[in-house]
């Protein structure tokens, strides 16, 4: 099986982009994106990234941008918010303008991701996150993310304690402008397993594809289970699993030269046909058709 390049470390994805930027911390890295317009390259083929990616872009030129299979064409003033498992590209002309974060779940002290996704939903693998903001939250984080960065440029006793607390503050404002387009109201004990679910099915998507296997996995029936991710997302539990098979169907005809019956047999379908029936009955197309329309 061909696969899709991941990046695990800063560094790596840094030299992907043509940056000469480096950083000496292997969890969190900030910066202006302005420092990065030395770019050599002006087109990132799609990748992976092994951490998150918190940027706040505010009229860049030029911009197309493809996450999680959604297309952003030439976007303005706008948050993006990536995790693992994400498939990015993008390509550009003219200067970045913003500042940029790539960060492990581990530098915020978290060690349970679930717990990371439950605080900060927007990096969700389901959802393709540019999250429109206005000049004057723009501003407000622009404040935060500059701090951060006189913090990184300055080692003092404290840095890391103070920039992970300008770093949550930032996190924080971003839920805000989250939560006006997504409102969660939800109870804390629903989030929490809407949370662990998600992430679940992020992790064993390609093993277990029944809600009743992943209600053996939470300790509750398939029934509370469905309920629960319905009062909190909206959406279905099985319509969740589905997506994210298929999502990762879709980059695979899109993104790699692998057989339809190698990416049947890779996503788990015991035979190409159902495969075949399952891609077609989500996307109105066979997956042929959708790999002729999409190849780059």
């Amino acid at each position: 099986m061909d696969s899709i390049p991941v990046y695990h470390e800063i560094n790596d994805l840094h030299r992907l982009t043509g940056s000469e930027l480096r950083t000496s911390n292997p969890l969190f890295h900030c910066f202006n994106m302005a420092d990065s317009n030395d770019l050599k390259v002006n087109e990132v083929a799609p990748h992976r990234a092994s951490f998150y990616t918190l940027a706040l872009n505010f009229g860049t030129q030029s911009l197309s941008y493809t996450l999680n299979g959604s297309q952003f064409h030439h976007p303005h003033n706008f948050i993006l918010c990536t995790a693992p498992g994400h498939v990015a590209e993008w390509k550009k002309q003219g200067n970045w303008f913003g500042y940029c974060t790539f960060f492990k779940s581990e530098f915020l002290l978290f060690d349970d991701q679930v717990n990371f996704l439950q605080q900060y939903p927007f990096f969700t693998i389901n959802e393709s996150n540019l999250l429109p903001v206005d000049a004057s939250v723009f501003s407000d984080l622009e404040q935060l993310f500059e701090r951060i960065i006189t913090e990184q440029n300055f080692v003092d006793p404290f840095s890391t304690e103070i920039i992970r607390s300008y770093f949550q503050a930032i996190l924080w404002q971003v839920r805000r402008v989250y939560e006006k387009i997504h409102p969660t109201p939800s109870p804390q004990a629903g989030a929490a397993i809407a949370a662990r679910f998600q992430w679940l099915v992020n992790d064993r998507f390609l093993r277990n594809t029944s809600v009743g296997d992943y209600a053996k996995l939470l300790h509750i029936s398939p029934n509370h289970l469905s309920q629960t991710i319905k009062q909190n997302t909206g959406q279905t539990a099985k319509s969740i699993i589905n997506e994210r098979r298929l999502r990762e169907a879709q980059y695979l005809l899109a993104y790699t030269r692998n057989s339809i019956a190698d990416i049947s047999h890779h996503l788990g379908f015991s035979e190409p046909t159902h495969f075949t029936k399952f891609f077609k009955k989500h996307t109105k197309q066979a997956p042929l058709t959708y790999r002729q329309h999409t190849r780059r």
